[in-house]
């Protein structure tokens, strides 16, 4: 063999080990990865491609923050569907939504991010998505498309997912007033008569009172001159706590008639309670509940199967019965008619600039009822 020969030969080895190294070297392509046998079929899967279900199968959990509502349809049967289906273990840690949005903030400010999916209130995601602290994200799932979507918060786009609203409107106890004496607008609580009998969540904090008031304040036939003849004319009572204390506030007979009524309290109570959900002309007031994705959560692809999956169909069915929470699509049957979108008319929304920093609304409440 001639010195060009060998030459030539050594020059074809080292081309040759050159592209076996860079073969083995390039990341696998995303779609050259597949999902278990069991999976191959699931339409979540087939949503999100074999990428994201394979790393979310080595990921093999979800972090879900959410309010109590949530936490009852996981212990209702959706933490067990999830897990049997996916084989990906689903860790719920529910609470007061306040403290939820808290702790997403202080874990994203220490660079130990725990949690992987929230659901709130829109004003908690709006506070979230202004820190930072959520990932660009919507399930791929036609589900959505039959939304209403008008109820919900419309900007930014992408950040969080609409999933029910919760209602409000006002309670009765049937003990102490005759269904012909029921309110049948909200004006007509303005007469003395309800004086020391009509009770009410605080409406000079986020929560169930602050919201309702603050929907009223933005009715054009109500806005803060109702509130302030309703403080003067009516003094309604602030009852401590969130809504089951309200709830028990009128069913228990302490006062007749309470605003911050919801819908749900009826299928929380025995049949046969003295309790009815009454809805003035003006209609209910509400707010907008939406999931989300965070950043740089620890298990990101497994969040988004959750995420996915928790829209399908039978699992919003199940929210609805179990959370009790009025879900705005055509498909989903409420648990009593009182919890019908259809059966309701809709005041309109907060303004989302108001709902995003209200702070300007509870000072005003704190110069009517004072400071808490």
């Amino acid at each position: 063999m001639t010195r060009a020969d060998s030459s030539w030969t050594l020059k074809l080895i080292v081309a040759f080990f050159a592209l076996l190294f860079l073969l083995h070297a390039q990341p696998p392509d995303a779609t050259s990865a597949a999902a278990p046998a069991q999976l191959a079929d699931d339409p979540i899967a087939k949503a999100l491609g074999p990428a994201v279900m394979s790393a979310a199968l080595k990921e093999g959990r979800v972090h879900w923050y959410a309010g109590d509502n949530t936490g009852e349809f996981f212990k209702g049967g959706g933490k067990a569907a999830f897990e049997k289906r996916f084989g990906i273990r689903i860790e719920p840690l529910t609470g007061r939504l306040r403290e939820q949005t808290d702790r997403l903030r202080a874990e994203q400010a220490a660079g130990r991010v725990n949690a992987d999916v929230f659901d709130g209130v829109d004003q908690y995601l709006m506070e979230l998505h202004r820190y930072g602290a959520l990932e660009k994200f919507t399930p791929p799932i036609a589900t959505l498309d039959g939304y209403d979507k008008t109820v919900f918060t419309k900007d930014p786009v992408g950040f969080w997912t609409p999933l029910f609203i919760s209602a409000q409107a006002l309670i009765v106890n049937t003990n102490m007033v005759k269904k012909d004496e029921y309110p049948k607008s909200y004006l007509d609580i303005l007469n003395p008569k309800w004086k020391g009998k009509l009770a009410t969540r605080d409406p000079r904090s986020a929560g169930g009172g602050g919201w309702q008031f603050l929907q009223i304040y933005n009715h054009p036939k109500m806005g803060i001159e109702y509130i302030r003849k309703l403080k003067e004319v009516v003094d309604p009572f602030i009852v401590p706590g969130g809504s089951r204390e309200m709830r028990d506030a009128v069913l228990l007979g302490q006062f007749p008639l309470g605003f911050s009524g919801r819908p749900e309290f009826l299928t929380d109570v025995p049949k046969g309670s003295p309790l009815a959900y009454v809805v003035p002309r003006e209609g209910v007031t509400w707010l907008p509940h939406s999931t989300a994705l965070i950043k740089n959560a620890p298990h990101p692809n497994a969040a988004k199967v959750a995420l996915t999956w928790f829209y399908e169909l039978p699992n919003l069915q199940l929210l609805a019965k179990e959370g009790g929470r009025m879900i705005p699509h055509p498909k989903i049957k409420m648990p009593i008619p009182e919890m019908d979108l259809s059966n309701n008319i809709m005041m309109e929304g907060i303004p989302p600039q108001q709902l995003a920093e209200p702070g300007f609304f509870f000072k005003e409440m704190e110069k009517i009822f004072g400071r808490r």
